[in-house]
């Protein structure tokens, strides 16, 4: 169908590159007028030029409540409402060898990023959507947050928690009409795909090949 989302707005975070900018061009392609998050401003500035009058750039690292705030109102001032919501951005983290090995240096950005970011980013477009009568909130999580594996331990808990919270903010947000859902993508090649064994050795990378299969979605930096 040509032109479903005509007269939508929809704010894409992550959207510079990988599976953000698809969502993100497939939006613009079916009439929707896109605002796209990232922190690479280069590409995001790119993706949005490239999109004409109807797409526009706004460089946020979600991790930071404030700037998330600043994004979902800039979306409503530039293009008069909120329809939909897509939580992409996300990042993985470092694969050790073994979950003995791992120092869990990159906890805390990781969990700031793939869950408070999901968190605040669903609360604060929701927060317009429960005023203007609905809308739709689309968390991306991963396959890693389903099935069971070893490796980036860190990662896969945050998808995990990515799915539970989607599925407790649909049930709140529901009275209000607005639908809230995830997508967990699986192999997808993508940056993020290698950027949690790019450091490590051949055999360590082959020990967890499997699960480097389970990752999906944009290059290992916040947006």
């Amino acid at each position: 169908m040509v032109n479903e989302l005509s007269g939508k707005v929809a704010v894409v975070t992550g959207g510079a590159s990988g599976i953000g900018r698809g969502i993100v061009e497939k939006f613009a392609s079916e009439g929707a007028a896109v605002m796209i998050a990232d922190v690479d401003a280069e590409r995001g500035e790119a993706v949005a030029a490239g999109l004409g009058a109807n797409a526009c750039f706004q460089q946020t690292d979600v991790s930071q409540p404030d700037q998330v705030d600043a994004l979902v109102s800039l979306a409503v001032r530039r293009f008069r409402g909120l329809d939909i919501m897509v939580n992409n951005a996300g990042i993985s983290g470092a694969m050790h060898r073994s979950f003995l090995d791992d120092d869990l240096a990159d906890f805390q950005r990781i969990m700031a990023v793939n869950v408070l970011g999901v968190m605040v980013g669903t609360r604060d477009a929701a927060r317009h959507m429960a005023a203007a009568g609905g809308g739709s909130i689309i968390n991306l999580t991963s396959i890693g947050g389903i099935q069971a594996g070893g490796g980036v331990m860190t990662y896969r808990a945050s998808k995990a928690a990515v799915i539970q919270f989607t599925k407790s903010a649909a049930i709140e947000l529901a009275q209000y009409d607005i639908r809230v859902n995830c997508i967990a993508p699986g192999n997808i090649p993508t940056p993020l795909l290698a950027s949690s064994a790019k450091n490590m050795t051949a055999e360590a990378r082959a020990v967890h090949q499997g699960d480097t299969r389970d990752h999906a979605g944009r290059p290992a930096a916040a947006a």
